[in-house]
């Protein structure tokens, strides 16, 4: 195949940009040129995993504090921030964006573009340069709705508000269409297993579920002659949306001087950890990421992000989780609905039955059995070859 300049667009979020790496570097190896635009912060992390980063700058759009803050469990007031707060910021990113990288790809066109869910960027620069585009998904497939919250598909008033505004601004950007939220390309990939995605058979051919594409960022260092004096490893991993001390001491509370040799990883944007003592069976890091940790892990706590849970999965690491949003409570219910871990509430959640939802993961028989056949059928997958190989197919 001759090769092609294919351009990526997605959130500048870990769980977005790092799930997308592998795909990226798969289509690399393969001989084609890769450009992915981001901040300066994922920009020099692209630039590592030998991706040709596109550096913008993305606006900082400050607002009071108060305005992001939401009580957690609370998912009216999360859907509302989101409406109100997220959405339309969308539109000021994707046009920040579209303004900044015009020149550069009407210079350097692609031959193809790939992008994320709600990048709006992406669409808009396929009509604009007359190139094929494929949407990848990095969470589940969805039919018309938002999110499936305990086994319901709902889409919140303040969404379906917001959708005619998006279908006017795409218009007026160039792209025609309503319920553009929920567009769908010929093709469109999400980077998550067949067997992991609810309602499956409800899917046409233009859905296509390639497993898991993990990149290969691992601090092997760290890993080296650890011992746990026979305890069980017990890994904590903290959301990157984290802002305070809260999950953490409600974790040391619970598992403090326990059974447990626990290995806490803090969110990036949590600052306020440092002012929580840890018992002498807890270490705290920052720097190291979830597979560094999970080959030699018997159970993991997580706040439920898509990507955590995979990578659990895929080291065969039955999973507690505890979702602050309700796109992790998603991830979560399905968790629960596989049996492959606990489902935990983080709404009065208490030290006890967290405690207790990590003694029935770590040594129920039954969820460990199903653990370990799903990790089989991860390891199984093709991803980020099988992604490439449909990418290439339909950009030829």
């Amino acid at each position: 195949m001759k090769p092609k300049h294919i351009a990526i667009f997605t959130h500048m979020a870990a769980g977005h940009v790092y799930t997308f790496l592998d795909v990226c570097s798969e289509l690399k190896r393969r001989g084609h040129r890769v450009t992915f635009p981001a901040n300066k912060l994922f920009a020099v992390k692209i630039n590592a995993a030998g991706i040709e980063a596109i550096k913008i700058q993305m606006p900082e759009i400050r607002l009071p504090r108060y305005l992001l803050q939401y009580e957690t469990g609370d998912d009216s007031s999360y859907w509302q921030r989101l409406g109100c707060i997220g959405c339309p910021s969308s539109i000021i990113n994707t046009l920040s964006i579209v303004r900044e990288l015009e020149e550069f790809y009407e210079t350097n066109p692609p031959d193809g573009i790939l992008y994320d869910w709600f990048s709006f960027a992406g669409p808009i620069f396929a009509k604009l340069l007359r190139c094929p585009a494929i949407q990848i998904g990095t969470h589940f497939a969805h039919h018309n709705s938002m999110a499936r919250l305990d086994g319901a598909y709902v889409t919140p008033q303040p969404i379906l508000d917001f959708a005619p505004i998006i279908d006017n601004f795409m218009s007026a950007m160039g792209v025609e269409g309503s319920g553009q939220i929920w567009h769908a390309e010929p093709i469109n990939i999400f980077l998550i297993p067949r067997e992991f995605q609810h309602d499956v058979d409800s899917y046409d051919d233009r859905f296509k579920f390639v497993g898991v594409t993990f990149n290969s960022r691992q601090n092997k260092a760290l890993r080296k002659n650890r011992t746990n004096d026979g305890k069980p490893l017990l890994l904590i991993s903290e959301a990157s949306t984290s802002e305070d001390d809260r999950f953490m001491r409600l974790c040391v509370e619970a598992f403090g001087n326990s059974r447990y040799q626990v290995v806490f990883l803090g969110g990036v944007n949590n600052t306020e950890v440092s002012s929580v003592v840890l018992p002498n069976n807890f270490e705290f890091h920052r720097e190291v990421s979830n597979r560094d940790i999970l080959p030699l892990a018997d159970v993991a706590v997580c706040q439920a992000g898509m990507g955590t849970t995979l990578e659990c999965l895929y080291h065969g690491v039955p999973v507690v989780a505890v979702p602050p949003i309700p796109f992790n409570s998603e991830v979560a219910f399905r968790i629960s609905e596989l049996g492959l871990g606990v489902h935990v509430s983080e709404r009065g959640m208490t030290p006890l039955a967290l405690k207790s939802a990590v003694d029935t993961a770590s040594m129920d028989q039954a969820i460990r059995g199903r653990v370990r056949r799903m990790r089989d059928t991860l390891r199984s997958n093709r991803g980020a070859e099988l992604a490439s190989d449909i990418i290439e197919q339909f950009f030829s």
